[in-house]
């Protein structure tokens, strides 16, 4: 009887962790089904943090400077919008009562984005991790069907524990729903971003695809816009989505109109890309500061090509012209947003600069910039040798890092450098001396300080303390 009554208990508890284990797990895959076209498609987090290069970062110090950064004011519908994002993109989110790490999944470009840190759960400080803090990008390609292969054979599983279950049941169809061709227009909302909330996302997705189709071709809408729907499970980037997805998520009608627009009306049939021999995609290295590789990837340019780009202010635009580069502005409300590069297979490599930007009209800053955009163009291209990004805030951090130190290295390699701060009448440690070597180098002062304390030149504290004066 003992025997008896001890094997009957064991077996409800057997059922009891069986059914438990099975709750977590279907929540766990409901939330990645739920979640899914954002997942893979939203890039940009609703608050412009620095410096944060993953989402497992930004998420977790952008709650702590929202407060600060905007205010009493605006901080409730700030911290929402955070919130709302986390819940899309963090996996503790979808934990029922289990212990999940602290990982995080997005967009990035054309890559998925997988990112942790080794933050402890709260109400399980005896619980840790043995990864501390990271970040990779794959092939989104692979990682999307690493993902849907996982949620067909584990719902699948779950519904043949369970088949009575309508949960189980109802799970399956939401996972075999991610193929329907009609997802295709959502999932270019979510890259795009434009917006704070799903409904805003897509509803101003489609009144501005609607608008901008009126003025162009069918030719150029599909080549700005995306063409038809299909039934893959993620969507690669087209140049609207990806150009929009850099910007400002609060982006004017009128800005995002005129930047449809511009795409539209640089269509091309067969277009001269005149940098394509110097092209090759060059994925940001996580192991490395951006600032490294832009370094490098600007060292290897001069020495392709063996031009002195940094002998004047016109030898770069010369250069931009020789290779068919188009240089053009545009008049934007948005100050903060610097300049749009774009470029595919039917847009010859343009350049575009906002006129209502602080820079475009100081021939230091707007050389700097044309020089930042070169790199996007050269190193930056996405699936089918696509770019479009608007450089500013909401611009992807680490591809901007990268060519900011691109620009500086390809302006301000060592020789000229080395001159620059020889030739100065103070020391380089000083502001005279900073202004008249950034003087000699025809770049601004900020540019040059930022590039003398990442090569050495300037310790850390004369580095803060100049930077507190520009």
């Amino acid at each position: 009887m003992i025997y008896l009554s001890i094997s009957m208990q064991r077996s409800r508890h057997v059922r009891c962790r069986r059914k438990a284990r099975c709750r977590g797990l279907a929540h766990l895959l409901e939330w990645l089904a739920e979640n899914w076209d954002p997942l893979l498609h939203e890039e940009r987090h609703p608050s412009a943090v620095r410096p944060a290069n993953s989402a497992a970062e930004v998420g977790s110090i952008a709650s702590a400077l929202s407060l600060g950064s905007i205010g009493l004011a605006h901080a409730a519908a700030a911290q929402e919008a955070c919130f709302a994002w986390q819940q899309r993109h963090a996996l503790r989110t979808a934990r029922d009562g289990g212990i999940f790490p602290d990982v995080h999944l997005r967009r990035f470009r054309d890559k998925a984005e997988i990112s942790w840190k080794a933050n402890r759960l709260a109400g399980a400080d005896d619980v840790s991790f043995m990864a501390t803090n990271g970040t990779a990008r794959d092939d989104l390609h692979a990682v999307a069907g690493a993902l849907h292969e996982m949620l067909e054979s584990a719902s699948g599983w779950l519904h043949a524990q369970v088949p009575e279950s309508q949960r189980c049941a109802s799970l399956v169809e939401s996972i075999g729903a991610l193929r329907q061709p009609r997802r295709s227009e959502a999932r270019a909302a979510w890259l795009a971003g434009l917006g704070d909330t799903r409904k805003e996302f897509l509803t101003r997705w489609r009144d501005l695809r609607d608008r901008a189709r009126t003025s162009g071709s069918p030719q150029a809408a599909e080549a700005v816009f995306g063409g038809a729907s299909s039934g893959e499970i993620v969507l690669d980037g087209c140049l609207a989505p990806l150009l929009f997805g850099s910007a400002s998520p609060t982006i004017t009608q009128d800005d995002a109109a005129s930047l449809a627009t511009l795409l539209l009306e640089s269509y091309e049939e067969s277009p001269d890309d005149g940098l394509a021999h110097l092209v090759f995609g060059e994925p940001i290295d996580v192991t490395q500061p951006p600032w490294q590789q832009g370094y490098d990837l600007a060292d290897e340019l001069l020495d392709d090509t063996g031009s002195d780009l940094a002998a004047s202010s016109k030898h770069l635009e010369e250069w931009l012209a020789d290779w068919r580069v188009q240089v053009a502005t545009i008049a934007l409300d948005d100050p903060e947003l610097r300049a749009v590069s774009f470029v595919s297979a039917h847009h010859a490599p343009r350049i575009v600069l906002n006129q209502n930007h602080w820079s475009a009209h100081r021939p230091q800053t707007r050389r700097f910039t044309l020089a930042h955009e070169l790199c996007h163009l050269l190193h930056d291209r996405s699936v089918g040798a696509s770019l479009a990004v608007a450089s500013g805030p909401w611009a992807p951090l680490a591809i901007e890092q990268r060519a900011n130190a691109f620009a500086a290295w390809l302006l301000m390699p060592p020789d000229r450098l080395n001159s620059a701060i020889a030739w100065a009448r103070n020391a380089i440690n000083t502001h005279e001396g900073l202004a008249s070597a950034a003087s000699e180098l025809e770049v601004s002062k900020l540019a040059l300080l930022e590039h003398l304390g990442n090569l050495g030149h300037l310790n850390e504290e004369d580095r803060h303390r100049l930077r507190l004066d520009l």
